[in-house]
């Protein structure tokens, strides 16, 4: 006995294979900056990339930007750095240590040695006026040697899917869930 099965029926069975909803986040306009690489290689090989998909330069001194360090779980910054200069629409700047390799070197936009100095458990947070627009690790939580999903000896890049930082510092922190990891001192990706 051949069945025949309405086109209700084959929507229906349809819409149980197949995902509904909204289109993917890469497919989204970021409107903030947001931390886009993170460095974590031997010796003082360390490096932040922020990425600017507003659509429009950002003056990083006059919007009022600061990078923050939190060490070892501690509930304040250890170190702070306010951002100057700007960056394009579709550009990136990056922050890295005074004594980073020349290859990390020639794509530093700013130094800060008492920033770019974390070991891959600590807290990394870039606000603008105060407010948090990406964090990278967990508020008052020190994991140990580095964050679940990487960290520790770590190049981290964020994944193509993610358009926008993640403003709640306090909510759990796994590394694999945003970020893409490659081996340490994978620098060719950066800037």
């Amino acid at each position: 006995m051949k069945r025949r099965l309405s086109i209700l029926a084959v929507v229906g069975m349809l819409a149980t294979l197949l995902p509904v909803g909204a289109a993917p986040a890469a497919a989204d306009t970021p409107t903030e900056l947001f931390m886009s690489e993170y460095i974590e290689g031997s010796s003082f090989n360390k490096a932040i990339e922020i990425f600017n998909g507003t659509g429009a330069s950002v003056d990083l001194s006059a919007a009022g930007y600061t990078l923050e360090l939190y060490s070892n779980g501690n509930p304040t910054p250890s170190q702070t750095v306010a951002l100057s200069g700007s960056v394009a629409d579709g550009d990136v700047f990056v922050v890295a240590h005074g004594s980073a390799n020349a290859a990390i070197s020639a794509q530093t936009d700013q130094v800060s040695s008492s920033v770019a100095n974390w070991n891959g458990d600590d807290g990394i947070v870039l606000r603008k006026g105060g407010a948090i627009v990406d964090a990278f690790g967990q508020f008052d939580v020190d994991p140990g040697s580095e964050w679940p999903g990487g960290g520790q000896d770590d190049t981290l890049r964020r994944k193509p899917s993610v358009c926008a930082g993640d403003t709640d510092f306090t909510d759990t922190f796994n590394a694999s869930v945003e970020w893409d990891t490659f081996a340490q001192n994978t620098v060719d990706g950066l800037g």
